[in-house]
């Protein structure tokens, strides 16, 4: 599949080349912080922004460019009462990477990001701060187990918010704080497109599920519309997290598979065998499901959008030789090599992916 040719301004798409001094200056600014809490939210002395006119020839190391996302015109007025909302979240442990998160989307040119804070600490921070954020507060943190405990805390209440807001008729574009956003894609357009739920491949993840099906969906980045068949697909997923812990990767996956149902569109199955495939030695990026697919559940009769892996990125380590195309939405990386990050912790290190990904995926790739 070829990128869509265009002609005057619809030729014209947004490139982002950041500084690779974008990441140290706030990984400096963290170890110069109270262990990062206090990041300072003002990063335009660390970033330069240029816009250009894209000249053709472009390619993408999963082998596939991407047409996702490349809105032609504008509605105007057509979704202005909409409301369309981007959630990022974060607990005290995540809040550095949240503020490049969002600082990142308010220079990218997004005015409807919001930072969900799970704690009074994060809260509190961000509003000091006038960051956009929601509280969602974890009752009894469980932090003596980070993952069985708190993470899951933080899983279950990441659905239970999502389910809250598209019952009040809130579109969503839900997606990690560590997800790097490449170019402004105007949320408009995924109603305009008119799917119900937008999903990005994962890698391999729960395994279980990929080892039977051929690959998995990621509950890290997906847009949900706020529309009766995708509440009924909510209602589905909240089922199998009724409690106050879950693993929402493996709940989404389990529902999906399982128990929805899909026909897809003019294919039996994703997992054909003439798929386009990520083609590398590499153990968890071999064999990965490239190009976006669509259908509809029999079950709750939502229809359902899996974006191109150009679009939304997801692969382990693989950078610079993977890098998406210039048309990429996002970056997902993850495993990245030390030799790249420098030495850290975890915090240090996904700040530090903003740089690498910048550096590598973005500037030198012009």
């Amino acid at each position: 599949r070829d990128m869509r040719s265009t002609t005057g301004n619809n030729s014209l798409f947004r490139k982002l080349a950041v500084a690779v001094s974008f990441a140290w200056v706030n990984i400096v600014a963290w170890h110069l912080s109270n262990n990062g809490q206090d990041l300072l939210g003002d990063p335009t002395t660390a970033i330069s922004w240029l816009s250009f006119m894209a000249d053709g020839g472009m390619s993408s190391g999963v082998g596939l460019v991407t047409t996702d996302g490349m809105w032609e015109e504008s509605p105007g007025d057509k979704y202005k009462d909409q409301d369309i909302k981007i959630l990022g979240f974060t607990d005290k442990n995540y809040l550095p990477i949240a503020r490049v998160w969002y600082n990142r989307l308010t220079l990218l040119g997004y005015t409807e990001h919001h930072i969900v804070a799970h704690d009074e600490h994060s809260y509190n921070a961000l509003s000091s701060d006038d960051f956009r954020v929601i509280p969602c507060f974890i009752k009894n943190p469980d932090y003596a187990h980070p993952v069985k405990g708190l993470w899951q805390q933080i899983m279950s209440a990441r659905l239970h918010l999502t389910m809250d807001l598209l019952r009040n008729g809130t579109h969503l574009l839900i997606t990690d704080v560590d997800n790097i956003f490449s170019r402004h894609v105007p949320l408009y357009g995924f109603l305009e497109e008119g799917y119900d739920v937008y999903h990005a491949y994962e890698m391999r993840y729960p395994t279980f599920i990929y080892d039977q099906f051929g690959f998995v969906i990621c509950s890290g980045h997906q847009f949900l519309r706020s529309s009766p068949e995708a509440i009924r697909f909510m209602d589905v997923v909240m089922k199998s997290c009724s409690g106050k812990k879950c693993d929402d990767q493996v709940t989404y996956n389990k529902v999906f598979f399982r128990e929805l149902n899909i026909k897809w569109d003019n294919i039996d199955n994703p997992n054909h065998a003439g798929a386009l495939r990520v083609n590398t030695t590499h153990p968890e990026n071999n064999n990965l499901l490239v190009e976006s697919v669509t259908g509809r559940s029999l079950l709750t009769n939502h229809t359902v959008k899996i974006w191109d892996r150009d679009f939304a990125w997801r692969l382990a380590g693989a950078i610079p030789e993977y890098c998406p195309s210039m048309n990429n939405w996002l970056g997902m990386p993850t495993k990245l090599d030390d030799a790249m990050t420098g030495d850290g912790n975890k915090v240090y290190k996904k700040i530090a992916a903003f740089g690498i990904w910048d550096k590598h995926c973005r500037i030198e790739r012009d």
